[in-house]
């Protein structure tokens, strides 16, 4: 809801301020990309054609949703009920929550745009309809923690793991659980992707995993996901974490779940000349850079 004092503005109103905030960067390219090899082909949409009040007569994308989405609706007795069913009321996605403007909770009803029944993406036209591989119509809630160190020549570095599908690195989150909170949900994630251990190698992990009572959110937003649709999207809350200098050389990692591989990448000036950092998935760069930032700040004050 919009603070006291300060009439809600309508979606067109909270669209601009997004559209200006973004100002200096490509609306969300990423979401028009065919980096998801299972995606059909979506219908091109220059920069200039992105934003939902600009006419596009000729814009008529493909709808699509995966198989593996429409078998996990929680109206099923199959799946484990992670998805919405093909049909979900305006009524009840007003009532859901967005963080897409200014990382503010508001409701999606007084935040979006619809076309009929569905909402409409708030950065605007991505080319494809329909959910793809995301279950909830609308915003699709993630968690994405960044676990920093410095290496013992002193320089940054950020666990990142190998996605199975895109084969691209990628920071070890995932979609918050239904009533899961963000902070249970970061290290959840992060022990499923990158602390598959057993035994005594498992007891100091999950021992280790004290370096989740702290941390310090740096994003929660719209991101920009090659996952994608005009009618569903992800936002995330993304929190960064720092190892001390001895949990960061005794952290064990072992990819699992939906990761084929994880390590340690540097993310200082040569660091990010990297192949990896270079092709990092969706918006995980920026996310990266903003921990970064962080970083940087608290050695400064160091000095």
């Amino acid at each position: 809801s919009a603070p006291v004092g300060r009439a809600a503005a309508p979606p067109e109103a909270r669209l601009q301020r997004a559209s200006e905030l973004d100002a200096t960067q490509s609306p969300h390219v990423k979401s028009r990309s065919q980096e998801n090899s299972s995606y059909p082909q979506r219908q091109a949409v220059e920069d200039g054609e992105v934003p939902w009040e600009v006419p596009f007569p000729g814009y008529a994308p493909t709808e699509w949703t995966h198989d593996t989405v429409f078998a996990n609706s929680h109206e099923l007795n199959t799946g484990d009920g992670w998805a919405d069913p093909p049909r979900v009321s305006r009524a009840e996605l007003a009532g859901r929550k967005t963080y897409a403007f200014d990382g503010q909770t508001e409701a999606v009803g007084k935040a979006l745009r619809f076309d009929g029944d569905r909402p409409l993406n708030p950065k605007g036209r991505t080319g494809l309809c329909g959910r793809g591989l995301l279950g909830k119509w609308g915003p699709n809630h993630a968690a994405d923690p960044i676990v920093t160190r410095y290496d013992d020549a002193g320089r940054p570095q950020v666990i990142v793991i190998q996605r199975r599908d895109t084969e691209q690195w990628a920071l070890p989150g995932g979609m918050v659980d239904e009533g899961e909170s963000v902070s249970s949900a970061v290290r959840r994630e992060f022990e499923e992707e990158a602390g598959n251990l057993e035994g005594e190698a498992k007891e100091l992990f999950e021992k280790q995993m004290e370096l989740f009572a702290g941390g310090r959110q740096v994003f929660r937003g719209y991101t920009d996901d090659p996952r994608n649709t005009d009618n569903a999207w992800t936002e995330t809350t993304a929190v960064h974490f720092h190892c001390s200098k001895e949990l960061g050389n005794q952290l064990r990692l072992a990819s699992g779940d939906d990761a084929q591989a994880v390590k340690w990448l540097h993310v200082d000036e040569q660091g990010r000349a990297s192949q990896a950092w270079r092709e990092l998935y969706g918006g995980h760069r920026s996310l990266i850079e903003r921990a970064a930032r962080r970083l940087d700040m608290h050695a400064a004050r160091a000095l």
